[in-house]
C-alpha cells in the first residue's frame, strides 16, 4: 500500500484506544460523497439509492469510522453531503456505551450545518435502530420538509433522523452547547469539544477532572452505572420548543446497543 493510501486509511478508520473513541467523537467526515461497496470504501455513489431511506447524520454517523462499526465495510451503503436548516447540533442529555456524549439536533433559526445523509435500505435501517437503541436513547424522525437538502442532487422528498429522547444537557446558563467538531453558520450557541463536554459532565457530577480516563473505562464496563447516569442526565435534561420533527413510531426486533 503507497503511503498516502495508508495515511487516507488512518484519517477514515483509525485505531483508536477505548478513552479516543470516547474523547473524539463525532470523528472525522468527508466533505464528500462516499459508499462502501464490495468490501471497499470508494468515493462517490456506487449503490442505487432509489427506494433507500435517506437519513440525516448529526453525529458519529457522519463517520466512516462509526459506520464500519456498525455495519462493517460488506454492507453497501452510500453517504451524500447535505445541509441542515434551522437547527443546531447540540449534546444530548445522555451517554453511549462507548462513553461520549452524543449529538442530537436543537431548533436554532438561521443556523446552516453541514452534514450528510446516510442511504439504507430496509435491513439496514433495522440495524441502525438497534444501535440508536430505538425508544430508549432517540426517537426515530421525520424532518419537516425543506429544513434538509442533499449537496449532489435534488431531492424533494422526507428525510428521516434520530434525536434524543432525553433531551439537551444544560450546561453553564441553562443552554444547549454545539459540538466544535460539526462546521455550521450563523450560530448562537457556544462550542464545546467532547472532551470538554466531557470534563463539563464529570465536574457537574461532582467526579475530579484528572479521574476522567478511570471514569470513562467505569462507564464504558458498568451497564448499570451507565444506566444510572443516562437516567439521572435525563432529569436535568432541557427541550426544545417547535421542533423541526415529527416522531415516527417503529417497532424493532433484536437487542438494543445501551
Amino acid at each position: 500500500m503507497k503511503n498516502n493510501d495508508q495515511e487516507i486509511t488512518q484519517e477514515l478508520f483509525p485505531n483508536f484506544s477505548s478513552f479516543d473513541r470516547a474523547i473524539k467523537y463525532p470523528y472525522f467526515a468527508p466533505n464528500y460523497s462516499f459508499s462502501f461497496y464490495k468490501g471497499e470504501f470508494i468515493k462517490g455513489i456506487c449503490n442505487d439509492l432509489n427506494n433507500r431511506i435517506p437519513i440525516l447524520s448529526v453525529g458519529s454517523n457522519r463517520s466512516p469510522y462509526q459506520l464500519k462499526r456498525k455495519f462493517s465495510l460488506n454492507q453497501d451503503i452510500s453517504v451524500t453531503p447535505a445541509i441542515l436548516y434551522d437547527s443546531d447540533v447540540v449534546f444530548a442529555a445522555s451517554l453511549s456505551s462507548y462513553a461520549s456524549m452524543p449529538a442530537t439536533q436543537w431548533p436554532s433559526k438561521g443556523t446552516v450545518v453541514d452534514l450528510n445523509v446516510l442511504w439504507l435500505n430496509e435491513e439496514q435501517l433495522e440495524i441502525m435502530h438497534l444501535s440508536e437503541a430505538l425508544g430508549v436513547a432517540y426517537n426515530f424522525v421525520k424532518l419537516k420538509l425543506d429544513t434538509v437538502k442533499i449537496k449532489d442532487f435534488k431531492y424533494t422528498k422526507h428525510i428521516y433522523g434520530y434525536i434524543s429522547i432525553s433531551g439537551v444537557f444544560p450546561f453553564n446558563g441553562n443552554k444547549p452547547k454545539r459540538l466544535s467538531a460539526i462546521n455550521a453558520e450563523n450560530t448562537t450557541l457556544k462550542s464545546l469539544s467532547e472532551k470538554k463536554a466531557l470534563l463539563s459532565l464529570i465536574y457537574n457530577l461532582g467526579i475530579e477532572e484528572n479521574r476522567l480516563s478511570e471514569w470513562i473505562c467505569e462507564v464504558i464496563n458498568n451497564k448499570s452505572y451507565r444506566i444510572s447516569l443516562h437516567e439521572e442526565l435525563k432529569s436535568k435534561a432541557i427541550k426544545p420548543q417547535n421542533p423541526n420533527w415529527e416522531i415516527v413510531k417503529k417497532s424493532i426486533r433484536g437487542n438494543l446497543i445501551i
